[in-house]
């Protein structure tokens, strides 16, 4: 169970489509390709999850995943090259700002896609059902 990755783990690719980072938001129940690191942060009072996961997917690392890739078909990053990378520590007021900016974007995300999953059932009922049905579901929605 502990190859299983943990909330605030940051998953990072380091072959093929390299330089991509994803924090979880949850506990994981499975077991990552090899492809992925598993990067935990040490000192969070230093720098936050949410923070340093934006940096990973900036420009700023993209440029220097591209630099130590050297250009190959199938790019590769190695580790060493990824633990010498150059992250900008903000303050920790900025950090904060960035990562409930983050995190509201990942609320918005979540409450975009159930609208429109809200919006296709809606559009579905009218169609299969009938129009009444499909409004009957939107007033039980709405009044929930």
């Amino acid at each position: 169970a502990n190859l299983y990755p943990k909330r605030d783990t940051i998953l990072f690719s380091k072959d093929g489509t390299i330089g991509i980072a994803y924090k979880l938001q949850e506990n994981m129940q499975a077991i990552t390709s090899g492809a992925l690191l598993h990067l935990r942060i040490k000192n969070v009072a230093e720098i936050m999850p949410d923070y340093l996961t934006l940096v990973l997917n900036s420009e700023i690392v993209q440029l220097q995943a591209e630099r130590d890739s050297n250009g190959a078909i199938i790019q590769h990053w190695k580790p060493d090259d990824i633990a010498k990378v150059i992250v900008p520590v903000l303050d920790d007021s900025t950090q904060q700002k960035i990562s409930d900016l983050v995190q509201k974007s990942f609320t918005l995300r979540r409450e975009s896609e159930n609208l429109i999953n809200f919006a296709v059932k809606s559009v579905e009922l009218a169609i299969e059902s009938g129009e009444s049905d499909a409004i009957k579901y939107i007033s039980a929605k709405i009044s929930e």
